[in-house]
């Protein structure tokens, strides 16, 4: 019972967690492309680090035995899958985390998005593929492992040195984890370390895993997800609205007009066509199949991260107005401005 507590408060740590931060892919590749820095793409870069180490602890350390990931056959279906993923994310204006956490915020127009997201996953319930279990690569690579554990340990040691200089210049941890923005290394190592136990406890844990399987079984085409599973999907959610309940920040809104609407729900149905093919979000790409360390995981985020330069770097091109972001490893802001293509700003 114990370790079912401490999975139920890794789960509420990363919503609130990601509620604070921007580990938000849409938001990264955004800042690429309009401000030529790359502060946000490598947060979500290091959570995947923690998540490795951490699943390598585990293993080589306690003898645990992770949850196999399941890897989408053929390979180039998901790689395709996780490009339709991120045109659909560019269009929403964010990807499942930012999805989730807009909800959280009030934000009414991604009940249309979550909507779109169940009509994808149903378009491909008939996919001509199959699915393989992969086994961590802590088991694959036996004589390797040690060596590449060492190596993790010692980026990790170098960030938590790294992390305690910034707790110590904030006075006290807990204003600092209370703070309304986080600094992009602290949500990284909460988001790599909770989800590292929750991967080894219980596999492929993430919401879009969740609704993806939650609409195969309505149509026999899967088991049905665990109550569990559920549970900390409610969990995950909850962490969001404690942290903007605490933040001050929950106000109600709702698009203004129905081609905003239709652009949720559109943006909404390519994400669930393309987690249903990879499978998974970018949510499971992120904090879920880093410890497996495969081709499939690894293609199909950078082709996630395609798709949505490739919808940003359109409506840059064409003048349309896009998100700027202005980001330090402080944090970030964001503004709505027309964008000129060849401009500096």
């Amino acid at each position: 019972m114990s370790l079912e507590i401490v999975t139920l408060a890794c789960a509420l740590l990363i919503g609130f967690a990601a509620h604070r931060a921007s580990l938000r892919n849409v938001r990264a590749i955004s800042e690429v492309i309009t401000a030529g820095s790359m502060h946000m793409l490598w947060s979500p870069l290091q959570a995947m680090l923690w998540t490795a180490t951490l699943t390598g602890v585990l293993v080589l350390g306690f003898g645990m035995t992770p949850q196999p990931a399941w890897s989408r056959t053929p390979l180039a279906l998901a790689w395709a899958g996780g490009l339709l993923f991120g045109v659909g994310a560019a269009l929403n204006g964010g990807c499942s985390l930012s999805t989730l956490t807009r909800l959280a915020d009030g934000d009414l127009g991604i009940l249309a998005t979550l909507g779109g997201f169940l009509v994808g996953v149903r378009t491909w319930i008939g996919l001509p593929a199959g699915l393989a279990a992969v086994v961590s690569p802590w088991s694959r690579w036996p004589q390797l492992a040690p060596w590449l554990l060492a190596l993790f340990l010692a980026w990790a040691f170098h960030r938590v040195k790294v992390l305690w200089q910034l707790s110590r210049g904030r006075r006290q941890l807990k204003a600092a984890l209370l703070a309304p923005t986080f600094h992009l290394s602290i949500p990284a190592a909460l988001f790599g370390l909770a989800a590292g136990l929750l991967y080894a406890r219980q596999g492929a844990w993430s919401y879009t895993n969740y609704l993806r399987t939650r609409v195969l079984n309505s149509w026999g085409a899967a088991p049905a997800p665990s109550t569990w599973h559920g549970l900390l999907v409610l969990g995950l959610l909850a962490g969001m609205i404690a942290s903007t309940l605490q933040r001050g920040s929950f106000a109600w809104h709702r698009p203004n007009d129905a081609s905003n609407w239709l652009r949720h729900a559109g943006g909404g149905a390519l994400m669930g066509s393309g987690a249903a093919m990879v499978p998974g979000g970018n949510d499971t790409l992120l904090l879920g199949s880093p410890p497996m360390m495969t081709a499939t995981a690894l293609f199909s985020y950078l082709s996630m991260l395609a798709g949505i330069a490739l919808v940003l770097g359109t409506l840059r091109a064409t003048r349309t107005p896009m998100p700027v972001i202005s980001c330090s490893p402080s944090g970030c802001d964001e503004a709505r401005v027309p964008k000129t293509p060849g401009s500096g700003r």
